[in-house]
């Protein structure tokens, strides 16, 4: 009686157990790209920085990866043009990341984390604005923040396309003051 008992006890067990596994042996771990693009604004041609962090979520706290891991770089320039890779790249491991580029369109830098057996894909975006002989080529939106005169620190031409409203005068000249 006893030795049936044992043996249901252990049935249960081993079918609770089943039960509250994941499909997946084993567990994937919430995981956090973030990437920051700068300087923003940027002049053509000259060099912006990629760079951020990817940890992962264990016992309810975010931790750097305790591996180099591989991340994918994509620039999607604004316009019709559609978004391409640009780089590979690994974290250290502290699980930072940076890496140069040459500024020539403005756009969106994309950081890509594809995962693995043990963490989950994540990805994280910033957009850079790319202006080229004064000429401010990027309008204010959600992510291209309104620029001041002291952001600019000097005279630019904006011609008829004052973005930033950046020509108190009209003339096509902003931050006149900087003259």
């Amino acid at each position: 009686m006893i030795r049936r008992t044992i043996v249901a006890l252990v049935s249960v067990l081993a079918l609770a157990l089943t039960a509250s596994a994941p499909a997946n042996a084993a567990a994937r771990y919430d995981t956090n790209v973030t990437t920051n693009a700068r300087p923003e604004p940027v002049a053509k041609d000259r060099t912006i920085t990629v760079a951020g962090t990817l940890k992962y979520k264990k016992d309810g706290r975010w931790r750097a990866t305790p591996t180099t891991k591989v991340l994918t770089v994509v620039f999607d320039p604004s316009g019709t043009a559609g978004p391409r890779r640009v780089a590979t790249i690994r974290t250290a491991r502290d699980g930072s990341y940076s890496h140069q580029f040459t500024a020539t369109r403005s756009g969106k830098w994309t950081v890509k984390f594809a995962g693995n057996d043990f963490l989950q894909p994540d990805s994280a975006a910033d957009a850079v604005c790319v202006y080229s002989s004064g000429r401010w080529q990027c309008p204010v939106s959600p992510t291209n923040p309104d620029l001041d005169c002291s952001d600019v620190g000097r005279t630019v031409w904006v011609g008829n396309n004052d973005y930033h409203r950046l020509d108190a005068d009209n003339d096509g000249w902003g931050c006149d003051s900087y003259s």
